[in-house]
């Protein structure tokens, strides 16, 4: 008898979330302030080409930068 329940809920990192709102601010789908939860978000900055970008969220000022993940950047077919 195994003792691996069936099912289990994927729980996403900090850095997973980070990575998400980097990219849905990227491709210019609503983001959500991780500090507020505000939907205000605006781009300061964006490189598509390398996926680097820098957002503030207009509600609490927070500004997060980064690089988004190749894999996020990528259109599916």
């Amino acid at each position: 008898m195994s003792t691996m329940p069936l099912a289990t809920a994927v729980q996403l990192t900090l850095a997973d979330a980070v990575d998400e709102s980097l990219a849905f601010a990227l491709a210019g789908r609503d983001a959500t302030c991780l500090w507020c939860g505000g939907h205000d978000m605006e781009v300061l900055t964006a490189d598509l080409w390398s996926g680097a970008v820098v957002v503030r969220c207009r509600q609490c000022g927070t500004e997060l930068d980064g690089v988004v993940p190749r894999h996020l950047r990528e259109v599916p077919r």
